[in-house]
């Protein structure tokens, strides 16, 4: 239920503010602030008047690496295809010391049949 009696404050000493500021100076700044922003611009583009249309828009030099992706999307897919092709295929590691990468599935059976120095045995 609402009370009816007025409630006492903890502190009948203390006080507030009882007035807001005056609009009128407020708005009257705002205004003035927004009139000085637009003629700034205003002789920006007085004095300056062909600024904005003689910029060249091409790059003079490229960036170094690493750049922004432009499709992150086609990039995921090109980097792994390039790591399928490298586990399914044949090629040199280290040509003179004879050292080959053989496909995976290949490398998987062998490892199977032959074991790995050092680890246990499969049982039968």
């Amino acid at each position: 239920m609402a009370e009816s009696e007025p409630r006492v404050a903890a502190n009948p000493n203390a006080a507030y503010e009882t007035s807001d500021w005056p609009l009128r100076p407020v708005a009257w700044t705002y205004a003035s602030g927004l009139i000085l922003l637009a003629i700034a611009v205003g002789a920006m583009l007085w004095a300056y008047p062909h600024t904005l249309g003689d910029v060249s828009r091409k790059r003079g030099v490229e960036p170094p690496a690493p750049r922004l992706q432009i499709d992150p999307a086609e990039d995921l897919a090109a980097f792994r295809a390039d790591k399928e092709r490298k586990l399914n295929s044949y090629y040199w590691i280290d040509k003179k010391n004879g050292v080959v990468h053989i496909p995976i599935e290949q490398a998987m059976e062998k490892i199977v049949k032959s074991g790995i120095d050092g680890f246990p045995k499969a049982q039968p």
